[in-house]
């Protein structure tokens, strides 16, 4: 009885041990936007207003706001935010759809399931602008892009309750590794990357809902790791302490 007892106790010891030593490996390995710092503006921006007539708008006085900081924002600011935010985790939302109509249309070699979100922002820009004729805010952001990478800039609508693609023309890579984007609009924004290494496993909506966070953000595109390799020592080890503890009970029983 107390040989049956302490193996129980064991048992119970090593699957603690494990369990703790799996959330140790899934906390180091999966990525967040709440881990990416606000891109920077880099130089000046320009607004076209409706006559066509360039304005420009000085670095300062337009404020990003990381995912991370999304705490900061104002209370109607945030409940915009977490809404758009939403739409990502869903895969029946209106966005998973757009983006496959958005693909099919601009970039008909890559499918859906291979873009994952790089980062999510708030833009602010301390003078009022409008947008209701064509606008366009014209904005180069910091970034670590390469020539050749395919780049989706989306913007959500506070109007329609959805996220509006931003044509592939007004998006363009720099080979400083800075994109220049033309928004149609400011709410919150998301950019996204082509990335061909990525598996339905690690990088897709559908993935989103069952782990109930945020798509897979790459440091740049192709760099995304999976969660499920990582988690194959950590069972290892729970198997090995596992057999060294049947081997040595019944080494005592023996005895």
């Amino acid at each position: 009885m107390k040989g049956k007892k302490n193996w129980k106790v064991i048992v119970l010891m090593t699957a603690v041990v494990l369990s703790l030593t799996s959330a140790q490996v899934f906390a180091t390995v999966a990525p967040s936007v709440s881990q990416k710092a606000a891109p920077e503006v880099v130089g000046a921006a320009t607004f076209t207003d409706a006559d066509g007539n360039a304005i420009t708008i000085n670095a300062g006085d337009i404020k990003i706001t990381s995912d991370g900081a999304e705490a900061t924002l104002s209370p109607e600011e945030k409940v915009i935010y977490d809404k758009a935010k939403a739409e990502f985790t869903n895969p029946d939302s209106q966005y998973t759809k757009d983006l496959g109509d958005f693909m099919t249309k601009n970039f008909p070699g890559i499918d859906s399931d291979k873009v994952v979100v790089r980062e999510i922002f708030d833009i602010n820009v301390g003078q009022e602008l409008s947008f209701d004729k064509g606008q366009k805010l014209e904005l180069t952001l910091g970034g670590n892009y390469k020539p050749g990478d395919t780049v989706i800039v989306t913007v959500y609508n506070k109007d329609t309750g959805k996220w509006d693609f931003i044509e592939s023309n007004d998006v363009k890579v720099n080979a400083d590794g800075t994109i220049t984007v033309k928004f149609p609009h400011l709410c919150p924004i998301a950019i996204l990357v082509a990335d061909m290494t990525a598996t339905t496993a690690t990088t897709t909506v559908e993935n989103t809902k069952k782990n109930a966070a945020p798509p897979a953000v790459t440091g740049e595109a192709g760099g995304s790791g999976s969660n499920t390799s990582m988690l194959i020592p950590a069972l290892g080890l729970g198997a090995v302490i596992l057999a060294v503890v049947f081997v040595a009970l019944k080494k005592k029983k023996s005895v």
